[in-house]
């Protein structure tokens, strides 16, 4: 069993909870672990951009999907009928699926393909209810909003 460890080091995009990344510490024989090579960009205070390189691939056999704080990229490549005869391959085009952890609240806004890479656009948008909020204080002693008294029992 070869245990992998790079869940621990691949950032998660706002700071998804450490439970997520651990359970995919014994994930063991996955193939492509390291395939494509991606960079993860901030580029605002709650945006950030994904870039695959994907080399090879058309838009067309690249597939987004997001389902419960996961963003999968999978790229699919249809069967060469063995026509090809290499004497060097040094571009990577096999099939891939890559994962990646996303933050409650972060949402793909869209994506984009120029020249071998796949970007892709994430904006974290935290509801208004859930941002903290300053409480003003009161300089003069009273309470604005005084909670009702409660009643004392007797004591017998």
């Amino acid at each position: 069993m070869r245990v992998e460890y790079t869940p621990i080091y691949r950032p998660n995009l706002g700071l998804a909870p450490w439970a997520a990344m651990l359970d995919g510490i014994l994930q063991s024989d996955r193939p492509n672990h390291d395939y494509p090579a991606f960079d993860i960009e901030a580029v605002g205070d709650n945006q950030f951009t994904i870039s695959l390189a994907v080399p090879g691939f058309s838009p067309e056999q690249l597939l987004i999907e997001t389902e419960n704080n996961v963003l999968t990229v999978k790229g699919e490549k249809p069967q060469d009928a063995g026509k090809r005869r290499f004497l060097h391959q040094g571009i990577v085009s096999r099939n891939f699926e890559r994962r990646f952890n996303l933050a409650e609240h972060t949402e793909v806004c869209g994506a984009h393909y120029r020249d071998g890479l796949l970007t892709v656009s994430l904006v974290k948008r935290v509801p208004e209810a859930m941002k903290p909020r300053r409480i003003e204080i009161d300089n003069v002693g009273q309470v604005l909003n005084p909670a009702p008294a409660q009643a004392t029992l007797p004591i017998a």
